[in-house]
């Protein structure tokens, strides 16, 4: 056989068999029509009463609600400083450096900035974080327990990057090993688009078609419907309970450092944020930080997710 071009297309032939399954799905789609209108026969025979416990509930879950509401109804504005940001960082190519001084003076500068339309105005508090690290490794780590409990999109493309940078040192003095020669191996056919494709639609209508084969009452799927949904609301309060203890009895983070300042409007909170005795210093040369301002409301979740 000569060369010819390549014209993908869909295995016709090899994918017949998927046709069979066109007189089964018929006769199961008739078959839901009639078991939609069984069940409709069954309005009104099968209720739920909820008596006086709906009451209560009720006035729980609105409860629950405004609480909820007026937690995050006041989100703060957030403003991120990493060393890879365009003109921020020191340095040249991708070896960017930025100490802990110069993120503070940095974000200082961005509280000044009056030809930024998105500056916030008014009276407001400030909540202050710097990530400090002597090098890519480090600042990588302190972002990640960061971006674990509350992921900006800034600090996760800062943790990204200095992690690659990291990888790539570690890498680039490393010479891929390759075949000494041709060996044979199996073809990786279910990497095909085409054939994942399929598989999917075919176990998609297999297991339609088992359901339909299984031999079930209403009133046993929907006995097993809130089967289910208690134990989703138990594995839910499991993560629940499990993060509330991997939280408590934390340690102090140095690489971490956190400071509230305000009130004040925006010349006075930049005032505030470049005084004080005991800022981190110079030798951490790979720092990162984020200041929030808003009301103490506002602020409220993050200063307790912070330790403050």
């Amino acid at each position: 056989m000569n060369w010819a071009p390549v014209n993908m297309r869909w295995p016709e032939q090899s994918t017949a068999w998927m046709d069979q399954m066109n007189d089964a799905k018929e006769m199961a789609g008739a078959n839901l029509l009639s078991t939609a209108q069984r069940l409709s026969s069954l309005d009104g025979l099968a209720t739920t009463d909820p008596s006086a416990i709906g009451g209560i509930v009720k006035d729980v879950v609105a409860n629950g609600r405004a609480a909820l509401d007026a937690q995050f109804s006041e989100s703060p504005k957030c403003l991120v400083v990493t060393p890879f940001q365009s003109g921020v960082g020191q340095g040249t190519g991708y070896q960017r450096f930025l100490s802990a001084p110069g993120v503070l003076q940095r974000l200082a500068e961005k509280l000044d900035d009056g030809t930024d339309a998105a500056r916030p105005d008014g009276e407001q508090y400030a909540l202050v974080l710097l990530f400090l690290g002597t090098n890519f490794g480090l600042l990588a780590s302190v972002l990640s327990k960061f971006n674990a409990l509350l992921p900006i999109a800034d600090l996760q493309r800062a943790e990204r990057r200095a992690r690659n940078l990291v990888q790539l040192e570690a890498e680039k003095w490393q010479i891929p090993i390759s075949g000494m020669q041709p060996a044979w191996s199996e073809l990786p056919l279910q990497s095909c688009t085409v054939v994942k494709t399929a598989t999917q639609s075919f176990n998609g209508q297999l297991a339609m078609m088992e359901s339909y084969a299984a031999d079930s009452s209403p009133l046993s799927d929907l006995a097993e419907l809130a089967q289910r949904k208690a134990q989703q609301s138990v594995d839910q309060d499991e993560k629940l309970s499990a993060l509330k203890e991997l939280l408590s009895g934390g340690t102090d983070e140095p690489t971490m450092q956190a400071r509230l300042i305000g009130p004040g409007d925006t010349s006075e909170l930049r005032k505030q944020l470049l005084e004080g005795d005991n800022a981190p210093g110079h030798e951490w040369v790979q720092s990162a930080g984020v200041i929030l301002v808003g009301s103490l409301q506002g602020l409220s979740f993050v200063r307790e997710l912070v330790g403050l």
